[in-house]
């Protein structure tokens, strides 16, 4: 069972049921927030009441080679 963490337990979006995840090149990962709206890195750690633990897995990293479509 997915359990939540309170507002005072660090947690890294890398893994959070919430998040979608992508990367440039070899730049740290970043999380799209799917709660917040918002980008994230990853695997840092800071405090977050949406967190939902997403388990054991393997996240799935959409990867770039540039940094917008007009390239």
């Amino acid at each position: 069972m997915a359990k939540t963490t309170n507002k005072e337990n660090k947690i890294r979006c890398i893994d959070c049921a919430h998040a979608t995840y992508m990367q440039w090149f070899e730049n740290p990962i970043i999380a799209m927030c799917n709660m917040r709206n918002e980008r994230m890195v990853a695997e840092s750690e800071h405090i977050c009441g949406m967190y939902q633990d997403a388990g054991p897995r393997k996240p799935e990293i959409q990867h770039f080679d540039c940094y917008s479509d007009n390239d």
